[in-house]
């Protein structure tokens, strides 16, 4: 059996503590920055039955963001989004989504090659990044 290995400059991204709406904002605001795995009208959907649902993509962040014009990004929750793969691509990734968002680190684990990012998301004018 054999792995398939991403590309160097994809992050995969893991959305979870959201409703499905808020999952459709955020994956909107990444799609609208960066090329994706996901099909234009692959929505995110609740999978019932009151179970916890994780949202997952993986983006090609190998550039600065395209900022082509952002989506509505209101959240009606707090998200929590895990970002993996190059430095510079989930440094790419997190400054498409502190245009969109408040964003809220936190934490960060560094290997080799590659960062784990935990970022917390929640709408507001100042879209600045912060610390927790």
């Amino acid at each position: 059996m054999s792995v398939q290995q991403m590309p160097a400059s994809m992050v995969h991204v893991m959305l979870g503590d959201c409703s499905a709406a808020d999952a459709r904002s955020v994956l909107a605001v990444l799609s609208d920055a960066f090329e994706a795995d996901r099909e234009a009208g692959d929505e995110p959907r609740e999978s019932g039955a009151g179970r916890p649902t994780v949202w997952t993509a993986d983006f090609d962040a190998s550039g600065v963001p395209s900022g082509r014009g952002m989506p509505d990004a209101e959240l009606s929750g707090q998200p929590t989004v895990e970002a993996q793969g190059g430095p510079c691509e989930v440094r790419h990734l997190r400054e498409a989504l502190g245009d969109a968002f408040t964003v809220h680190e936190l934490g960060v684990e560094a290997g080799d090659q590659e960062v784990q990012m935990k970022l917390r998301l929640e709408s507001g004018a100042a879209h600045e990044t912060r610390p927790v």
